[in-house]
């Protein structure tokens, strides 16, 4: 019975992987490309120096190569979380679209399968 238990909690924790990372920009740009093959993404971008701009998106690729977006330009003078599900990704970025009069962005990402 032991056994089975921790074959079971094996399975788990194969199948709920979660990647992310963690990336602070001072322009705009992007962040690494990260292996993540997950379904639900969450960015969060905590921001100083009182930006006047700040767009965001969350961008996905399957060879890590080609981009495209998967979650809509977010605005982010103010801190912000934003969530992106149902979206099987093979690698994945955020692209900070515009910054204007900030210090800097701190921007993690959090994908789960």
């Amino acid at each position: 019975m032991t056994k089975l238990f921790a074959l079971l909690a094996l399975a788990v924790c194969s199948f709920a992987q979660t990647r992310g990372q963690t990336t602070t920009l001072t322009a705009a740009g992007t962040t690494p490309g990260l292996w993540v093959e997950s379904n639900y993404h969450t960015v969060q971008v905590i921001v100083s120096g009182s930006p006047s701009a700040c767009t965001v998106r969350l961008e996905g690729s399957l060879d890590n190569s080609n981009w495209f977006d998967v979650s809509g330009t977010q605005t982010c003078t103010s801190n912000l979380m934003f969530h992106v599900d149902g979206k099987p990704l093979t690698y994945t970025h955020v692209n900070l679209l515009t910054w204007t009069g900030g210090t800097n962005a701190v921007i993690t990402y959090r994908g789960q399968n």
